[in-house]
């Protein structure tokens, strides 16, 4: 599996170049009050392309951080997060629903809900 899904990179790596390669000709960008650049079309399709990944990252990370405090918050609390079905020891009886534990599901379903 680990030799298909390396192929397919590198055969996605190989179209990407030779995209990059067959687009080398000079592009003028026009902006406001007759302002201009003109640069290789695949240098300017980068820029972009960079552009829009920060703007994606910048506009995640306070979802990403709110996320991390509420999961520091209920380890503290001593609440356990969800179960991610990751390899670890299993409890030998079922869950327990007591009070405390009842209110952690609920505060990280509100939590849920409020986020989307």
């Amino acid at each position: 599996m680990r030799i298909i899904v390396g192929a397919l990179w590198l055969v996605l790596f190989l179209v990407l170049f030779a995209f990059a390669v067959n687009n080398t000709a000079l592009t003028e960008l026009h902006f406001f009050a007759g302002m201009g650049i003109k640069a290789p079309l695949i240098a300017l399709l980068l820029a972009f392309f960079i552009a829009g990944f920060a703007f994606g990252f910048i506009a995640l990370m306070p979802a990403w951080v709110r996320q991390r405090v509420e999961l520091r918050r209920l380890r503290r609390a001593g609440g356990r997060p969800l179960d991610t079905g990751g390899p670890g020891p299993r409890p030998s009886s079922g869950p327990t629903f007591d009070g405390a534990t009842t209110e952690v599901i609920q505060t990280v379903a509100r939590g849920a809900r409020t986020t989307t």
